[in-house]
């Protein structure tokens, strides 16, 4: 009698098993909204045990590549970038938990963010520009009351990740965003901190308007440094 599968090699069995069929379905042999073949039907051309079938279908859903659906066969998805990054929005909430994760993500907002102010400062059309414009405006308006502040804000970072017409872009601004909202609001307690991120604002608007890449650049970077720095200072002070 053969040897039963150890639990290693289960593991790698329905992992195998997974990358296969995420071939096929990103090859097009299955379709977006069709049906995958059974369980039973996937063991018997695999060669493996249901329970491989079904972890590996399992590992499928958790990418987003198939849909969930109870007592039915997986059904192929083609998830959106906002979905996709979903998908990291559990662990990146845990990560923010830490220190050294908020100052991971800090940075990692700084280059992504630095490199749209520099996309925009060279490609923003006059529309753009005009929007982003408006945009400033509101955060002027907003100075003085906090919570409105905090959207502005959030809405002038916002037209300038929609200047390359990405959704990646925006998708991951919008995340950075939801994962950092507590170095928002917390960076707000920090007396003359709204009128001092207003006036960032208004020198990375400049540049952009100037179409100077290298202003835009350092202009998003001394504004995101300042804004840790609020955070930080605001924090030792809880």
């Amino acid at each position: 009698m053969a040897d039963h599968p150890t639990r290693t090699q289960t593991s790698r069995i329905f992992a195998v098993l997974a990358e296969q069929l995420a071939a096929r379905i990103n090859a097009g042999e299955f379709g977006e909204g069709e049906r995958l073949p059974s369980e039973r039907e996937l063991a018997i051309e695999y060669q493996c045990s249901r329970t491989s079938v079904r972890e590996a279908i399992l590992l499928l859903q958790s990418r987003g590549l198939l849909g969930k659906e109870h007592k039915a066969r997986a059904r192929v998805t083609r998830p959106d970038s906002a979905g996709m990054l979903d998908l990291l929005s559990g662990a990146a909430r845990s990560l923010v938990e830490s220190v050294e994760g908020i100052a991971n993500l800090q940075e990692a907002r700084t280059l992504f963010e630095c490199g749209l102010a520099r996309h925009a400062a060279r490609h923003a059309t006059p529309k753009q520009v005009e929007r982003l414009s408006l945009a400033l405006g509101d955060n002027r308006r907003a100075i003085n009351d906090p919570q409105a502040f905090i959207r502005t804000d959030m809405a002038f970072h916002l037209a300038i990740a929609e200047i390359p017409n990405n959704p990646l872009f925006i998708s991951l601004h919008q995340a950075l965003g939801q994962w950092l909202v507590d170095q928002r609001t917390t960076g707000m307690n920090v007396q003359g901190s709204t009128r001092a991120v207003w006036r960032d604002h208004e020198a990375i608007f400049d540049a952009i308007a100037a179409h100077d890449v290298e202003a835009a650049d350092k202009a998003m970077a001394t504004h995101l440094a300042n804004v840790a720095r609020y955070f930080w200072k605001a924090r030792a002070a809880l």
